[in-house]
């Protein structure tokens, strides 16, 4: 039994293999045959070895370790785009630690930063977050995920609402859908303010009709989108309905058949973010499906990137802002007979909001 802390050389004389081959192993180096990777391996199981990221940082100035710091963990969409950064970051060999990012604007853990090779961070959309503070006086790379950088030494990666909101739109009008209402979220958001420009894009490359009474705002939630639905019945008419998020188009839906509206017969309607309960509403609920894992795949390979410029002076990473294309998922309430649909007509009276 060896006695004390296991180390390379113990799996190497264990595995019978050089230490050199036992590294190549452990960096998962593609020069190392089957067989032989199998044997180290399971040497590192029998005598219970593991890398030290300290040991390994003073060898060879790389831990192979990045931090995640996260603003809220309670975030719907923070699971998928973990799991993009998780498999990204074992492919390459490097371990993730996930802390709160208050812990790192307050120091907690200051002392770890000289064993750190990046950092990912995941804000608020609206968080004022000084990212030089975050990557400290060491200047660590970092990169900022599911929400804009306002520092151009840090690259943000983001789904790209813009075109996502377009996409809705011209689904749509691709249904022969002539009058869209939006129903748009917390306005001083980035994604509001994206999804809005790509819907009055659309609108006018599409020759929809271009009115203002055709415009609502929410706040995220579906009650939110009950009201807003409501008010755009009172004041015009419309085909169909694209919702800022899936939430509010729920709550638009409801308040379309308070009204004795039926969806999609009546009003077509789309969401966006492609929430996992859109399946299960009756009508199922088309939706923008917004590339969460490929968000965490590619802020880690930007990451990884800025550790290699780091290192060796040489980044891939051209642009300060890069934005994943969303995709369209097609439900039944879309399902929409076009123009031989009447458009709904003006709402006179609509019933008192009990909510």
């Amino acid at each position: 039994m060896v006695q004390g802390r296991t180390t390379i050389k113990d799996v190497a004389r264990r595995a019978g293999v050089s230490t050199a081959t036992v590294s190549r192993v452990l960096n998962k180096s593609e020069k190392v045959q089957a067989k032989t990777r199998q044997r180290v391996v399971r040497a590192c199981l029998e005598l219970g070895y593991s890398r030290d990221p300290i040991a390994t940082a003073l060898r060879t100035g790389r831990s192979k370790t990045v931090y995640l710091l996260i603003e809220r963990f309670d975030g719907a969409f923070i699971p998928d785009i973990m799991v993009g950064i998780e498999a990204r970051a074992d492919a390459d060999g490097y371990r993730v630690l996930v802390s709160k990012l208050g812990n790192a604007e307050r120091g907690v853990w200051e002392s770890s930063k000289q064993y750190i090779d990046g950092i990912i961070v995941i804000p608020d959309a609206v968080y004022d977050l000084k990212l030089s503070n975050v990557a400290g006086s060491e200047d660590i790379p970092l990169v900022c995920v599911y929400s804009y950088s306002q520092d151009s030494r840090y690259p943000s990666v983001l789904p790209d609402d813009f075109q996502g909101a377009y996409l809705a739109v011209e689904h749509l009008a691709a249904k022969g859908c002539e009058a869209v209402g939006y129903i748009g979220g917390i306005p001083d958001w980035p994604a509001s303010l994206d999804r809005l420009h790509g819907y009055k894009q659309a609108v006018e490359d599409f020759g929809l009709r271009d009115d203002a009474d055709l415009i609502e705002v929410g706040d995220w939630t579906g009650a939110s989108g009950y009201k807003a639905c409501k008010r755009l019945l009172k004041k015009t008419k419309f085909d169909s309905i694209f919702a800022g998020n899936d939430p509010m188009a729920i709550g638009a839906m409801d308040a379309l058949r308070e009204n004795g509206l039926a969806v999609p017969e009546d009003v077509a309607v789309i969401g966006f973010d492609n929430s996992a309960f859109c399946r299960y509403v009756r009508p199922t609920l088309s939706s923008i499906n917004m590339p969460l894992k490929e968000l965490g795949e590619t802020a880690m390979d930007a990451l990884l990137s800025l550790i290699e410029k780091r290192n060796v002076g040489h980044s891939t990473i051209k642009e300060h802002v890069i934005k994943i294309p969303c995709t369209l998922i097609e439900r039944t309430s879309t399902q929409w007979a076009g123009k031989q649909v009447a458009m709904i007509r003006r709402v006179t009276h609509v019933p008192q909001d009990q909510r």
